[in-house]
């Protein structure tokens, strides 16, 4: 399929650094201007987060050649020489973000901080045994954020449900995830410029 786009491929992305984050685990931000004739918007998403993927791995780990595969509704895939680097990509209205790691597996999500979460969608986003001070001191859309960003992790996304995350809150941004399968992962969580950026990751592939 052909896609006539504008992606201001000159734009500046840069590396977001956090305390509470491995330093082996690659997280670059970029704002996004795309202009699709078509509307297509999943075919967007996918050719901007591959380009963004390729940038950060050449800029950040010295990778010249990485093939990077996306499907819908799936985790995208990356491979140096035949080795997988773990990877993702998250996109709002005008920014995109993407994570690599040759070490941990990495799930992101970005959400425009100001975007409301309707309080009737609670119900399918709390695990029953999550704590309600998680809600009441977090921002609803920022918990929306650690929920995906784990469900990016292990591969699904949105297809399985919210509440079957457990999230437990360590400090101000970090959190632990464990899914009902009793695996876990570690979330880094913080804000830049207007935006939550969520990053789920675990040293060993979570199936």
């Amino acid at each position: 399929m052909n896609y006539d786009m504008d992606l201001k491929l000159e734009q500046v992305f840069e590396r977001l650094q956090h305390p509470s984050l491995p330093e082996d685990i690659i997280v670059a931000y970029e704002p996004l201007d795309v202009d699709i004739f078509g509307g297509d918007i999943d075919a967007s998403e996918s050719i901007t987060g591959s380009i963004l993927i390729k940038k950060s791995a050449d800029a950040y780990l010295g990778i010249e050649k990485i093939d990077v595969f996306t499907q819908k509704y799936e985790k995208p895939k990356a491979f140096v020489n035949g080795e997988e680097l773990s990877v993702s990509f998250s996109h709002t209205n005008g920014a995109l973000a993407a994570s690599l790691s040759w070490n941990m597996n990495v799930g992101i999500d970005m959400e425009e901080k100001e975007r409301k979460i309707n309080s009737r969608l609670l119900s399918r986003m709390k695990h029953p045994e999550e704590s309600d001070s998680l809600y009441e001191e977090t921002d609803l859309i920022r918990v929306w954020t650690l929920k995906e960003a784990a469900l990016k992790m292990i591969g699904t996304g949105l297809r399985k449900p919210m509440n079957g995350t457990l999230i437990k809150k360590i400090d101000k941004n970090s959190f632990i995830v464990q899914f009902d399968d009793g695996k876990q992962g570690k979330i880094c969580s913080f804000q830049h410029q207007d935006h939550w950026i969520s990053i789920c990751y675990h040293n060993n592939a979570v199936t």
